[in-house]
Parts: C-alpha cells; structure tokens; sequence
C-alpha cells in the first residue's frame, strides 16, 4: 500500500514537471520575421525612461515551477517573522518569570496564610481589605501582609429567611473578607 501511494506521488511530481517545462517553452519564430517587424516598427517617442531593475525579459514566461518558488520564499519569509516573534515573546515572559521568583526569594520568610478576616470599611465606604489583611497575619503570628483572596458577601437578618421574602432595599449589607494572605 505504501509503495503504491509513493508510485502514485512519484508519477504526480513527473506530470507536474512536465507540464511547468511544456508552458515555459515559447514557440520560436523565425530570425528574419522578427527583424522584419523591428524595421517596419514606427520610431519610438522621443522620451527615453530608465529601464526596470527588476524587469524580466519579453521572452521569459513565468510557469508552475516559478509560481511555486514564489510561494514557498513567501512562506519563508512569513514563518522567519512568526518565529522570530515567538522567540521575543518567550524571552519577555522569561525575564518576567526570572524577576518574579527573585521577588519571592528575596522574602525568604512569607508564607500564605489562609482564614476569613472581615475587612473593615475606610472612610469613603468600600472596604479597606489591607487591614484586612494586617488583622489576619497577625492573629497567625506575623506582623504584617498583603491579600491575595478577597470575597464579598451579601449579609441579611435572620427575619429576612425565616419570613421567606426578598430584603428591602437597604435591610442587608455586603461584607468583604480577606481569605488569603501572604504574610511576613
């Protein structure tokens, strides 16, 4: 069965080869004929423009084998820019992992403490969760620290469930909580 597809690959490449040399090919005309139609040409205006760099010459007639060549250079050149776009991302992404783990070495003795701390309300009316989190380290022993979970909380009065009906605008209040912390 293998052998076979690679027959049939085989005989495909040929055809393919074939067929990209036979469109090449340009019928000859004869020398003559062409000096003919030059001499009885009229006189070209008197402008003379620089020719093209890169211009192909009248005779050449770009068949499959160019088109792919063509093709398989663009999709070099698209692949060369996507990788060395890949290769900057990563090396980001590694400067900032490398500097992130100096900053968790360099505080040799955090920890991440868990609990529910409620955190108080500052002077606006939202919660202030650094304190928060302050009160939760130190009821673990630490001095200080910084939170990493917060949750929030709708709290209402117990006659609220017990009478089965939706609170009154007003009658519950939200609560944040400090659920983890790092700690020093």
């Amino acid at each position: 069965m293998v052998r076979r597809v690679r027959l049939v690959i085989a005989s495909l490449a040929c055809c393919l080869v074939v067929a990209s040399a036979q469109a090449q090919q340009q019928p000859a005309q004869p020398k003559q004929q062409q000096l003919q139609s030059i001499e009885t040409a009229p006189a070209p205006p008197a402008q003379v423009e620089p020719p093209a760099a890169a211009e192909p010459p009248p005779s050449y007639r770009p068949g499959f084998i160019d088109a792919l060549g063509r093709f398989l250079g663009g999709s070099k050149e698209a692949i060369d820019s996507q990788v060395r776009g890949t290769q900057e991302t990563l090396g980001t992404i590694g400067s900032q992992a490398r500097d992130a783990a100096g900053n968790v070495i360099a505080i040799p003795s955090a920890r991440v403490i868990t609990g529910r701390q409620l955190c108080p309300a500052a002077s606006n009316g939202a919660p202030d969760c650094q304190q928060g989190a302050d009160a939760l380290c130190r009821a673990k022993g630490f001095q200080g620290g910084r939170n990493l979970d917060v949750t929030s909380a709708q709290r209402c009065p117990a006659r609220v469930y017990l009478e089965a009906r939706p609170p009154k605008e007003g009658e519950c209040r939200t609560e944040t909580y400090v659920t983890r912390a790092v700690c020093q």
